[in-house]
């Protein structure tokens, strides 16, 4: 009986495991069919996954203000693929999102599509990257 009841505890210790990896990996931003972080995500931890030998191109407007998460800020037109690139980062580089200022790491370009911000210094500097599979994955 003690046997049986220690076998039963072994299962069940392995599938409540087995539940909490697999609810912590559901939980990881998904891409669209086109690859696409579309869903707006507080998620952190990023990988760079673009294999180009020079780098991921990292993207910030030279008319961007200082404090572009205030309220009241005005933005440049928001075509984030003619903006400056202002940092590369190798295949393989672990990047961290910038949540700032409403709690989501992803913003979208006047096509519609996602970028993810990126810290690159202190006092919320960033730049942003293309927030698709080809680019970067969450880790």
């Amino acid at each position: 009986m003690k046997a049986r009841a220690l076998v039963l505890l072994a299962i069940v210790g392995v599938l409540s495991t087995s539940s909490v990896v697999a609810a912590q990996q559901a939980r990881l931003p998904q891409p669209n069919a086109n690859g696409d972080y579309t869903a707006r995500t507080s998620h952190s931890s990023w990988q760079v996954v673009d294999p180009d030998p020079n780098g991921l191109n990292c993207r910030w407007s030279s008319q961007m203000p200082a404090e572009w998460y205030a309220p009241d800020a005005r933005l440049p037109r928001r075509d984030v693929v003619n903006w400056g690139v202002v940092r590369r980062f190798a295949t393989g580089t672990v990047l961290t999102a910038n949540t700032t200022p409403a709690g989501f790491a992803t913003m979208t370009d006047s096509r519609g599509l996602p970028w993810l911000k990126v810290s690159i210094g202190n006092n919320d500097q960033i730049c942003l990257v293309r927030a698709n599979s080809r680019f970067v994955r969450p880790r």
